[in-house]
């Protein structure tokens, strides 16, 4: 394995700003932190990487941008995390990488952003976007121009893309379809709720949900779908509703973000552990609800992998024309419960 900046670092105990410093002989380094910094690269045979080099006194920049929902909370904190972990790795490579953030489903924001991009000449484009007609139609015409994309968080698939780095929603789903069956058993009414069909992580996600549950005897007609757009109010109704209506759901999957919307609606009824919960993602907040019992499982998936492999995808793409070796990049979902977490 080649030895890298970041390697460097943690082997010397330093920053990676410190090892730049040491490597380019530039000031303000103490004599002592040097040599340990030099004998750390000698130890692991480290050799410059010239084309992060040459990148760097060309002048040239490369413009990699990332187009995704404006997330909130968890979701956007992990996100933006891993955009930063590439940023920080490839700081020698002259490189921008700029988010550009639409508000959630609306398609007409997110293809103004790509038009923009495409017209400003960006070298790559990370893009988490709903699956519409429209979106697909404008990656086939950046990749005409010579553009490369890579989906991340939720695909397009099919579409001009490079790949896709993310959950494998449907698989996702089965795992809480899993999970459903042992909590509940057929004839029980059941309530899903998603951001809609137009979003393809959710409705991956459901979709290996109701699958595994129909293999072991459930049937579709005792689940209802709520499509919430990721909007608190909108799940908030969705819940209320289905928990006053007869047979109140004795279980609740949230394929979608809302989650904390369905806990309150659930209080306000007065039937907190009565009703089983099964949800998606590990944040804080996450992790509080199944503490508490709020939530009983909740499936994992590494956000911050998502934004740091696509964007790497991207630079090889570029600045080595090579291909991605593979179609997906899946993290692992884990299974998180209240001992867990």
């Amino acid at each position: 394995m080649r030895a890298t900046i970041k390697m460097i670092a943690e082997r010397a105990g330093v920053s990676i700003g410190t090892v730049d410093r040491v490597l380019h002989d530039r000031p303000y380094v103490k004599a002592e932190v040097r040599q340990r910094v030099l004998a750390v690269m000698e130890e692991l045979d480290y050799r410059p990487n010239h084309m992060a080099s040459a990148l760097a006194t060309s002048g040239t920049v490369r413009r990699f941008a990332m187009v995704q929902p404006r997330w909130e909370g968890y979701v956007g904190r992990e996100i933006a995390a891993g955009a930063a972990r590439f940023r920080e790795e490839r700081r020698d490579y002259n490189l921008r990488v700029d988010v550009e953030e639409y508000a959630q489903g609306d398609t007409a924001a997110c293809l103004a952003l790509l038009e923009r991009l495409a017209q400003e000449g960006a070298d790559g484009i990370a893009l988490c976007a709903s699956d519409h007609p429209a979106i697909r139609e404008k990656l086939e015409a950046l990749h005409c121009q010579g553009i490369p994309v890579v989906t991340f968080n939720s695909d397009l698939a099919g579409a001009r893309r490079l790949c896709f780095v993310g959950e494998d929603a449907h698989r996702a789903g089965r795992i809480a379809g899993e999970i459903a069956a042992k909590l509940s058993r057929p004839g029980q009414a059941l309530l899903v709720v998603y951001a809609g069909p137009e979003y393809g992580g959710h409705k991956g996600r459901v979709d290996g949900f109701m699958e595994r549950l129909e293999e072991v005897g459930f049937s579709r007609r005792d689940m209802r779908l709520a499509a919430s757009h990721e909007d608190y109010d909108q799940t908030f109704a969705a819940v209320e509703r289905a928990l006053a209506e007869a047979p109140a759901p004795e279980l609740i999957y949230m394929a979608n973000q809302s989650v904390p919307a369905c806990v309150e609606a659930i209080r306000r009824a007065g039937m907190e552990g009565r009703v089983r919960v099964l949800a998606h993602d590990g944040g804080p907040e996450m992790r509080s609800f199944l503490r508490a019992g709020q939530v009983d499982f909740s499936v994992d998936q590494n956000l911050a992998y998502q934004s740091y492999q696509a964007l790497s995808v991207l630079l090889q793409a570029v600045l080595e024309h090579k291909l991605p070796e593979k179609e997906y990049y899946h993290p692992a979902s884990p299974i998180l419960n209240a001992e867990t977490v």
